[in-house]
């Protein structure tokens, strides 16, 4: 939702053209302020457009310094005081002709650090500092309800501005997540209920919510443990908050259940025997896997399913599984003694033998 209703609201395709368009021809380039709830993607978004022009980018954070920071100090020079600058401020023998200069959470700075960027930003000047006349000036934050730490941004600095909201955007951050190997499980699903993909709140007690970044948390999540159990999804929530995970965890449920008839496979196991396509027979493995990860199924119906795969190899694959999912409780089922006897032998006893 744009909370500044007087500034336009793009999406991240229209922001990336924008930023293309400032970062090409940077002698007409009007300094830019971007809006947005934290995690939407806003750092990202100038990164990629400065990388995709093959631009250096310097990424100050007016957050971090102090006034003296961005002014520099003041030396002695022959009975004169002059400013020496910091020497994070572009410099065009090091960085380059072009470039980004970058202000992030510039309304997380301190008033008296603010001020001191006012030169910079309007005048492209600090005392007798001078930025190189290829290099643009962008500039981020988060709102003033987002409950950061941010302040009012004055009046003199927000004229030095054009100002632009950016909005969630969930075929940008689709086509981003499949270059990025998000799990396919979270792309399904944001690609199923793009709503989902940023629910930012301004209510203090709610720490974890949805958002562009903390999906990518989640992903981390799922591919450290590939077992969508229940503690899976509790730390899933940690990352985007309770109600965004019990939708994943429906949609990961009926998402199963639609690609696999697993209901099908429990009233008639022997129908597993007929799939004899080794894609389709891979497929079934892995549903009957997940199913029990998700605690659709329990271990004696994944025990039974396992005894009809119709290939024996892959039967004893799913075996394995099972075993890393639930440990050695698996040889106390008594399903799994039906699986022993139906496939001649347990691929996980020394000797093939049996456990006694």
């Amino acid at each position: 939702m744009n909370t500044e209703p007087n500034i336009p609201s793009l999406n991240t395709r229209e922001l990336t053209q924008l930023l293309h368009e400032t970062f090409s021809a940077p002698q007409f380039a009007v300094p830019l302020m971007i809006w947005g709830a934290p995690g939407i993607g806003k750092s990202d978004c100038v990164r990629a457009a400065a990388e995709s022009l093959g631009l250096t980018l310097i990424d100050l954070r007016l957050s971090q310094l102090e006034p003296t920071d961005l002014r520099g100090i003041p030396l002695h020079d022959n009975g004169k005081v002059r400013w020496a600058p910091p020497d994070e401020l572009p410099n065009t023998e090091r960085d380059g002709a072009c470039g980004v200069l970058f202000l992030d959470e510039i309304n997380a700075a301190i008033p008296s650090v603010a001020a001191s960027a006012y030169q910079l930003i309007l005048d492209r000047r600090l005392g007798a500092y001078h930025l190189p006349a290829g290099w643009s000036i962008v500039a981020a934050g988060n709102r003033l309800d987002d409950r950061g730490i941010t302040y009012a941004m004055p009046a003199p600095l927000a004229n030095r501005f054009m100002h632009i909201h950016l909005r969630a955007d969930s075929n940008a951050w689709l086509d981003w997540a499949a270059r990025h190997e998000i799990t396919p499980l979270l792309q399904e699903f944001i690609q199923s209920e793009p709503e989902w993909l940023s629910r930012f709140t301004s209510e203090p007690e709610i720490k974890a919510f949805p958002s562009p970044r903390s999906w990518v948390f989640a992903s981390r999540v799922i591919a450290r443990r590939p077992l969508l159990d229940t503690t899976t999804f509790n730390h899933i929530a940690a990352c985007v908050g309770s109600a965004a995970a019990a939708a994943l965890q429906t949609f990961a449920g009926q998402s199963a259940d639609i690609k696999t008839p697993l209901a099908a496979w429990l009233a008639q196991p022997s129908t597993l025997m007929a799939i004899t396509d080794l894609n389709e027979q891979m497929d079934a493995v892995q549903a009957i896997r997940n199913a029990l990860g998700q605690q659709r199924i329990n271990l004696p119906d994944a025990l039974t399913l396992a005894a009809h795969l119709h290939d024996d190899a892959l039967s004893f694959g799913l075996i394995e599984q099972l075993h890393q999912t639930v440990g050695d409780r698996l040889f106390d089922e008594p399903a799994f003694s039906l699986w022993v006897a139906a496939r001649g032998g347990n691929p996980l006893m020394p000797n093939n033998a049996t456990r006694q």
